[in-house]
């Protein structure tokens, strides 16, 4: 069995990490809360700190990122590359409405033609492997067989459902 800590902003960054490991033993992962690129390509002081290598040191991390942006994913995957991650999360399942009213987490999956154009251009350019945190749908179930048909069609490393809409 494997062990992967889900994130929970607020709660589950490095701090939390380090702990837990030292008082459990360590996970076979840990996903971080969600970083958010976006136009001004730089990461906010609080995101720097959850992905900084001396942070998670001995622990596999993998960074979450949130956006409906392929130039801003892009950007973030090769920040962390360099910082030495192998693999990236993309947060398709976060329901809070101001994050889906932009789009983003689960917002964007009642846009599918929109995410397969991303998906198409960040699959063919991520330096990184790429895992998905997905939902069944936006507002309905029933969406999850075309959702399901269009992440078939990519190398996730990983593919975790959230089975609710």
């Amino acid at each position: 069995m494997r062990y992967a800590l889900a994130p929970m902003e607020g709660v589950t960054g490095h701090v939390f990490r380090q702990a837990h490991a030292a008082c459990f033993g360590p996970a076979d992962k840990y996903l971080t809360p969600f970083l958010s690129p976006n136009q001004n390509l730089c990461f906010t002081s609080r995101e720097r700190a959850e992905v900084l290598p001396e942070h998670n040191d001995g622990l596999n991390v993998v960074p979450q990122l949130l956006t409906s942006n392929a130039a801003h994913f892009l950007w973030a995957s090769r920040e962390l590359a360099a910082m030495g991650y192998r693999e990236v999360n993309l947060n398709l399942g976060c329901p809070s409405g101001t994050v889906a009213a932009k789009g983003k987490g689960s917002g964007f999956l009642g846009r599918p033609e929109e995410l397969e154009r991303f998906l198409n251009e960040i699959f063919s350019a991520c330096p990184l492997n790429i895992s998905i945190k997905t939902r069944v749908g936006r507002s309905d179930e029933a969406e999850w067989p075309r959702l399901m048909e269009l992440f078939r069609r990519y190398p996730c490393t990983e593919l975790i459902i959230h089975p609710r809409i």
